[in-house]
């Protein structure tokens, strides 16, 4: 690909985020990035002149609700002027996390998760596929370690449940879009230390009043916001320099398990059973101590006589 000018578009690109270390990075390798987000404001910190790359490389910016289809429309042709009708690279990184147990989840918050996490995703890939297929491009779909079978972490299965059907279409989509020159890659992405606990805290992870998890609740809530994640995450820079020499091969991997424990994790997903794994969960969120607990509230009792 010497000598070609490359262009991706990244959604979901605001400070601190995995989209913010993928525009620095491709900036970095000559490639020219569109940078998306469904607010202008939020990146309001990159400079059209590119002050994150000593390369060439343009920086434009776009507003893009991936939940919208007209805005989706306006990305679409205004990346194609840009790009003069070819996309090498769609990185489908914005992402939403509604944080909950599902006996509290709120359907529209749970709706939410998966009209950004899902439906967005696919609305885009289908809008941006023409400039994709005409480049031969690539498409990388940012899903994450909680869509394994062995990351059912109690408390956070909204959000889980999400990415667990990214994956399952990220899968569809490879196979499908491969006769038309197309790849797609499946990011599992492990612990990364961004802002993303901080913006899913902001729209979820108190319980509500009169929630039966009430007796854990600390236990619960820390789950919820992220604050029970093991130290030592990779960082935004070491993450995305690994993802993009992974996704920048001639013949990329299908899936990059890039991140804390990311490796790991999908190796346990093949060997540990479901009993062990239910044990460890049970334990490590103290939901033995609710059923202790439970077993003394009324209903209960009257249950076991």
């Amino acid at each position: 690909m010497e000598g070609k000018e490359e262009w991706a578009l990244i959604t979901g690109v605001s400070q601190e985020g995995l989209g913010d270390a993928l525009t620095t990075e491709l900036l970095a390798r000559n490639i020219n990035v569109i940078a998306t987000n469904i607010r202008m404001d939020d990146m309001q910190y990159l400079s059209s002149t590119s002050s994150t790359s000593r390369t060439a490389a343009r920086l434009e910016k776009l507003q893009l609700d991936v939940t919208d289809p007209k805005s989706i429309a306006t990305a679409r042709d205004a990346a194609a002027k840009f790009t003069g009708g070819k996309l090498d690279y769609l990185f489908n990184n914005a992402g939403y996390g509604y944080m909950m147990p599902l006996l509290d989840c709120s359907i529209e918050g749970m709706r939410k998760n998966f009209d950004v996490n899902v439906f967005g995703l696919l609305a885009v890939t289908q809008a941006l596929f023409p400039l994709l297929r005409e480049a031969g491009g690539v498409v990388v779909n940012q899903s994450s370690i909680a869509a394994l079978s062995a990351t059912y972490q109690p408390f956070i299965g909204s959000y889980q449940a999400s990415k667990s059907a990214l994956s399952s279409l990220s899968n569809n989509m490879r196979v499908e879009s491969a006769p038309f020159g197309v790849k797609v890659v499946t990011l599992e992405t492990g612990d990364v230390r961004t802002g993303f606990w901080t913006f899913a805290s902001a729209s979820s992870a108190t319980l509500p009043p009169d929630s039966l998890y009430h007796p854990i609740k600390d236990v619960a809530e820390k789950t919820m916001r992220g604050q029970g994640n093991p130290p030592g995450q990779h960082t935004r820079e070491k993450w995305a320099k690994a993802v993009i020499d992974d996704i920048l091969q001639s013949r990329p991997p299908s899936h990059v398990r890039r991140g804390y424990l990311a490796t790991t994790l999908y190796l346990v997903s093949l060997l540990m059973p479901f009993w062990a794994l239910d044990w460890l969960y049970t334990r490590a969120c103290s939901l033995d101590k609710l059923r202790e607990h439970d077993r003394q509230h009324p209903s209960t009792k009257k249950k076991e006589k």
